[in-house]
């Protein structure tokens, strides 16, 4: 049921349980240590740090698409000598360059809605990364919770096969059982065991 409730907050492109109720049924949640593990992940977890390095970049584009839209004002000098002999003769030289385009062809919109798009795509991989996080820690703590359970159930079959077997032993010693029984019960011990 967790690992179906995972894939449904996947498919409906939920990061983490929002902690609703799909029946009357109540549910074992595991919220405070998915949640301690989903910020963990949040912070380690090195796919998902390159996806929001991306993101990062894609808003840096943005940025400049924007800033691209300002005139561009350009300050330079130069400082020089030159000449034959010496002493040389000093050339001093500065400017001031401004220059505003006034129409671009929607160039310049056009690359802002380019790079916001850009964004909005590198953040649903992010999100995207987050969920598969997300559904695949859901599902390991299922299964580990489910590896528990296999386990005290398999340490209660082999205590009743042990039982048996010991049951089995006194009846064959008073004469009640066959010596087919003892084997049985000796492989159904072993079998548990192995288990």
């Amino acid at each position: 049921v967790a690992n179906a409730r995972a894939g449904l907050n996947r498919s409906l492109g939920l990061a983490e349980e929002p902690a609703y109720r799909t029946g009357p049924v109540p549910q074992e949640e595991y919220e405070g240590e998915v949640k301690t593990l989903m910020d963990t992940a949040r912070q380690h977890h090195p796919e998902l740090q390159a996806l929001r390095a991306q993101e990062w970049i894609a808003s840096a584009a943005v940025d400049e698409a924007i800033a691209d839209l300002y005139p561009a004002l350009k300050l330079s000098g130069e400082y020089g000598g030159s000449g034959s002999r010496f002493p040389l003769i000093w050339n001093w030289w500065g400017a001031a360059q401004s220059a505003l385009e006034i129409f671009s062809g929607w160039r310049k919109t056009g690359r802002i809605d380019e790079v916001v798009a850009q964004l909005r795509a590198a953040r649903a991989r992010t999100a995207d990364q987050e969920q598969q996080i997300y559904l695949e820690l859901v599902q390991a703590l299922n299964q580990r919770d489910t590896a528990r359970q296999r386990q005290e159930l398999t340490a209660l079959i082999v205590r009743s096969a042990q039982e048996s077997l010991d049951l089995v032993n006194e009846r064959y010693r008073i004469g009640q059982a066959a010596a087919v029984e003892v084997t049985d019960a000796q492989v159904a011990l072993t079998r548990a065991q192995a288990d």
